[in-house]
């Protein structure tokens, strides 16, 4: 991908949320050589986007349009509904800019595949904001594995979960949004196996349960069977948590990290079980958003691909439409082509 010639990377974000302004908007800021320069909502929105400009320092656009249009700016990260991804991250792409997108990519497959032209076309980098995988304690999870610690991975066990109250109006309950569990922390749950098997899994099964009154999945439990009696247990909802753990069973232990979406100021926590006994492992607190800036940032900068890749995505999406499947059909089991690992 072409990188941008200017020293300092001029971001704008579309999508002026609180949890945003807090979190991802600092973590521009923050990173060396990254500028956060302009912000913008729904017209309707613009007062809340001029507030949050206020606070970052930055332009507040009265429209996604014009900030895409802006001279200023050179990479777009996108907060948008789920539904708007896609659209939204091509037209950035078009306009010159490089995309940083909030996960998911897409919510099929062919949605990855627009994106992969439009960057192509315009020789810009684009990558899904999957922030927990830039946390160290992901790296030293995987370290673990390739030492052998715990023996041939066999089984992936996540379960990624946080509560949102009935009635609170919030977009993952809204089914044109592209709301419902599984693209929300779904996503995370998903990702978890396809990082640390390298591939999809051939077959997927999934049940979907709704609460009362509820238009979208808001709990789900999924299985995947990744050949050769390799399998992932999953399970995420929108109805019960806080929870983000997963496990790694080998046939020698297991490597648990008990909190995957460990903030700013909160140490990672690794245990890892073998015969020999269990070791803890602490891991020192790290900004996993500003972490994850700062990566896209060096591949903008032509300095290595981009951590979470475009075959990454693609990947994904075909996989989270396939539990929507499974779990449209009862639960039957939904297969995928098969692939080669990339990893």
């Amino acid at each position: 991908m072409m990188s941008t010639g200017r020293k300092t990377l001029r971001w704008g974000v579309l999508g002026a949320t609180s949890y945003i302004g807090t979190h991802l908007m600092p973590a521009i800021s923050q990173t060396a050589g990254c500028e956060l320069v302009a912000v913008a909502s729904r017209p309707e929105r613009f007062s809340r986007a001029a507030e949050v400009g206020r606070i970052h320092g930055a332009t507040a656009h009265p429209d996604y349009g014009s900030l895409i249009d802006d001279p200023r700016i050179d990479v777009v990260y996108i907060a948008l509904p789920n539904s708007d991804h896609v659209d939204w991250t091509v037209r950035a792409l078009e306009k010159g800019k490089h995309v940083l997108v909030e996960k998911p990519m897409a919510m099929v497959e062919e949605g990855c595949v627009r994106i992969e032209e439009a960057a192509r076309k315009s020789s810009r980098t684009v990558m899904e904001a999957f922030m927990y995988r830039f946390h160290p304690q992901q790296r030293r999870a995987a370290e673990l594995l390739r030492a052998g610690v715990i023996g041939e991975l066999r089984v992936v066990r996540a379960c990624f979960a946080f509560a949102i109250e009935e009635g609170s109006g919030n977009i993952r309950l809204e089914p044109s949004l592209g709301g419902g569990a599984t693209w929300d922390v779904g996503c995370y749950a998903v990702d978890v196996p396809l990082l640390f098997f390298g591939r999809a899994p051939r077959q997927v099964n999934a049940h979907f349960s709704c609460r009362p009154g509820a238009e979208v999945e808001t709990s789900a439990v999924a299985t995947m069977d990744f050949g050769d009696g390799r399998r992932a247990v999953l399970d995420y909802s929108i109805d019960y948590g806080p929870r983000a753990w997963y496990e790694l069973q080998g046939t020698r232990g297991t490597i648990t990290v008990r909190n995957a979406w460990a903030m700013a100021e909160e140490n990672g926590e690794i245990t890892v079980l073998t015969a020999d006994g269990v070791r803890e492992e602490t891991i020192s607190a790290a900004n996993h958003y500003r972490l994850q800036v700062a990566s896209f940032a060096q591949a903008v900068r032509g300095d290595g691909p981009p951590h979470v890749t475009l075959a990454d995505s693609r990947r994904t999406a075909r996989v989270g439409a396939a539990l929507v499947r499974s779990a449209a059909a009862g639960g039957a089991g939904v297969s995928l082509d098969d692939e080669t690992a990339v990893r």
